[in-house]
């Protein structure tokens, strides 16, 4: 049987829940992949969310492979899961995660778990959790340091509590700071062991938040409390009741622009042909990547992304000509 040694300890009940459960996760970057390959090998249904493709920076602590470079993440990690469990849901979704769509997106899930590397999205997730009562992890990783911690809304604090608003470039991230893979795959492996635990009706790690620092050999648990002045918890949801923004900067010099309208992929390549400027990479009737000067960009129906560009204006000057032929 697949699943015998996990019955063995969990029993055959807990291995039904499991089966019957639904887990989202937002970003399948290092900890999102490593978190999904075990909820997927221990029989939980998966819904793989993430607006990226995969670069060679990611091969580093990222489950993926040369053969996916240039592909959607969230496309590409179901690929590989299907090939170790064939027996359960595994959904993909290659898109932006905002105010505009998170309903649709998070519908119908048992526990949200965050494998992102944006605390704006974070707020986000934060916000709609506790105005529907779902639970959430937190995970992050950056340097040799991990940290994770299991939100029940109104059960013990929220993100907000702890976190306060951040300032764009005020935090490190992996492209700035680095980050050692093992400490990735660390943190996605307690965050599936955390949701397993939930969804089989265990105490998940609530009220603390797990530190650790593998090049320092600390493994800590660091108690948290309610904020009385966290807005979030008092029913107000700035990220959720906030615009969407257009234009936003993620990784290694890459921005994303949504687009007002849905746009034809296959006629926006034929157009294309006729413009020495772009020189036409990969085309599909979902996915459209190209050259254009030192720019590499990957477009969808609804969305592109920009690699090498370091400002929102030359990204809005870009759109402007490939969106404007």
């Amino acid at each position: 049987m697949r699943y015998a040694r996990q019955e063995k300890l969990i029993g055959s009940e807990a291995q039904k829940k499991l089966s019957k459960a639904l887990v989202t996760i937002v970003g399948c970057g290092g900890t999102g992949s490593a978190a999904a390959e075990y909820l997927v090998r221990a029989g939980v249904n998966v819904r793989l969310i993430d607006r990226d493709i995969v670069e060679v920076s990611n091969l580093q602590r990222q489950l993926y492979r040369e053969m996916d470079l240039g592909k959607p993440k969230a496309q590409a990690l179901k690929q590989r899961l299907e090939g170790i469990n064939s027996e359960i849901r595994i959904d993909a979704v290659s898109d932006d995660l905002n105010r505009d769509n998170i309903v649709k997106l998070l519908n119908n899930s048992s526990v949200i778990l965050d494998g992102t590397d944006n605390m704006d999205t974070r707020f986000l997730i934060n916000d709609y959790c506790l105005k529907n009562h779902v639970p959430f992890t937190y995970a992050a990783s950056i340097k040799s340091e991990g940290m994770f911690t299991f939100i029940l809304p109104k059960q013990g604090p929220c993100l907000r509590c702890f976190i306060q608003k951040i300032t764009p470039g005020s935090i490190d991230t992996c492209e700035t700071a680095g980050v050692i893979g093992p400490v990735a795959g660390l943190i996605g492996s307690i965050s599936a062991a955390e949701t397993i635990k939930y969804i089989i009706g265990e105490k998940p790690l609530v009220g603390n938040i797990l530190h650790v620092n593998v090049f320092n050999n600390i493994y800590e648990t660091i108690g948290l409390s309610f904020n009385k002045n966290c807005m979030a918890c008092k029913d107000k949801y700035e990220f959720l009741d906030s615009p969407r923004r257009d234009v936003t900067p993620l990784c290694a010099s890459t921005y994303q622009f949504l687009f007002e309208n849905d746009i034809n992929i296959g006629a926006l390549a034929s157009r294309m042909k006729n413009d020495d400027e772009l020189i036409i990479i990969n085309a599909s009737k979902d996915l459209l990547q190209l050259q254009y000067k030192d720019y590499a960009i990957t477009l969808f129906r609804n969305r592109m992304l920009i690699q090498n560009i370091f400002s929102e204006r030359a990204v809005r000057t870009v759109a402007s000509k490939i969106i404007g032929l």
